[in-house]
């Protein structure tokens, strides 16, 4: 929950940050997506491998720590490269997070259990987004956007004590071999299932429409609908995060249920729910009232989700136990490099492009650059068709991640370990 927290804080008081240092969409996307990637890149598969051989819960709690901090600290950027590397170091908490929790997990739970246990904990993701939208953005509104990062960061040092001190380390099932194997073993291990492959790439896409819909959603309903920042932050707390929340815990349910029967519905189902989310998401988008915009997108994110746990569940399957703290964060580093480093920029891009399309004039000159009004009524106008516009493209990538699913379902039963 702390952890989505600090991460969605950034797409909560966005707008106001990219009207008071004048940033286009393209650099926020790159704040929210982006600076998450490259620290993640760096970082995400050394810290899997020591969660191999070290404590799990000690990995934890220090990441906590440096990602409550650098929130904290991102309310005292002055300029936009300040925030990127304030963002950086935020990164830190998705980099060494998962890996060390999803190991944990497979030694506490069996095989049947784990993605409904993992749906459970990942009901944090949409709690702690939440959060971040009803407090962010009140605080944000009273007392500015650096307050809001400073007060949702400072907790999280508190939980990084309680965490070290309250949870204990479990039995590793693999505690007779002394050692986990070399990375290259494991790269080559994943690389050549190919369940593994396809679940990763199919994840990644639909982190594409997913990451980017949480980052761009509150400037959307700010800039087509006429929200202030409170009121987007309080719908999108309700409604996207309960969609999300309801959908990860269903979908982890129903994974173990099926996935006893036949491990393809592991695959199959994402498929079908791809299939259904895509038509609600692109009719939403064209909506010009936003309570109809936000029911539509309800359902859309409720299937979005739904099967993500699960599927990070499911590959601890494919590899053996010393290999699964690395074989999550290559799971992760694929969802999350394509999803939110790759989306969010891609998405940022296009709606800048798309917004100086629909403004007649010099767009980035009057909208964004020092001296423009970018709450002009033209230049809110163009800056709310350029998003509506990108995200309404952006919803194409999730007919190839359904054709990723159908393939790891068919590679399932011959891949999977108990």
């Amino acid at each position: 929950m702390f952890n989505f927290v600090d991460r969605t804080a950034i797409s909560v008081v966005g707008e106001a940050i990219r009207r008071e240092l004048h940033l286009s969409d393209l650099q926020l996307g790159m704040l929210g997506g982006l600076s998450f990637s490259l620290f993640y890149a760096a970082l995400g598969i050394p810290l899997a491998r020591l969660a191999e051989r070290r404590s799990r819960i000690g990995i934890i709690s220090a990441v906590t720590a440096i990602w409550s901090v650098m929130t904290a600290l991102s309310g005292m950027a002055g300029s936009f490269v300040q925030l990127l590397v304030c963002r950086m170091g935020v990164g830190i908490g998705e980099a060494g997070f998962t890996p060390a929790l999803v190991s944990m997990l497979s030694d506490r739970f069996p095989p049947e259990r784990r993605a409904a246990a993992f749906s459970i904990i990942a009901l944090g993701v949409p709690t702690g987004a939440a959060i971040a939208a009803t407090a962010g953005g009140l605080i944000a509104k009273l007392y500015g956007w650096r307050m809001a990062f400073l007060a949702l960061g400072v907790p999280g040092l508190l939980l990084a004590l309680l965490v070290i001190a309250t949870i204990p380390e479990p039995p590793r099932h693999d505690a007779g071999d002394s050692a986990a194997p070399p990375f290259g073993a494991v790269l080559r291990r994943v690389s050549r299932s190919s369940a593994f492959v396809h679940l990763t790439v199919g994840s990644g896409l639909v982190g594409m429409v997913g990451y980017g819909l949480n980052l761009f959603m509150i400037p959307l309903l700010v800039r087509r609908y006429g929200l202030d920042l409170p009121q987007a932050g309080g719908i999108f707390a309700f409604s996207s995060s309960l969609a999300i929340a309801i959908g990860s815990l269903l979908g982890g349910l129903v994974a173990d249920a099926l996935g006893r029967r036949d491990i393809r519905w592991f695959g199959w189902t994402p498929a079908l729910l791809m299939a259904i989310a895509l038509p609600l998401y692109w009719v939403a988008l064209l909506q010009s009232d936003w309570r109809a915009f936000m029911a539509l997108m309800f359902l859309a994110s409720a299937a979005l989700y739904a099967f993500l746990p699960a599927i990070m569940t499911v590959t601890q399957r494919l590899v053996e136990p010393r290999m699964r703290a690395s074989a999550a964060a290559i799971h992760a580093f694929g969802q999350t490099v394509a999803g939110l480093g790759i989306g969010s920029v891609l998405l940022g891009s296009l709606s800048d492009r798309f917004a100086r399309l629909a403004y007649h004039g010099d767009y980035r000159a009057t909208c964004i650059g020092k001296g423009a009004q970018p709450i002009s009524a033209g230049c809110l106008q163009a800056s709310a068709a350029g998003l509506q516009h990108a995200m309404l493209l952006a919803g194409i990538v999730l007919l190839w991640a359904i054709a990723h699913y159908l393939l790891a379902a068919r590679a399932l039963p011959g891949e999977a370990r108990s």
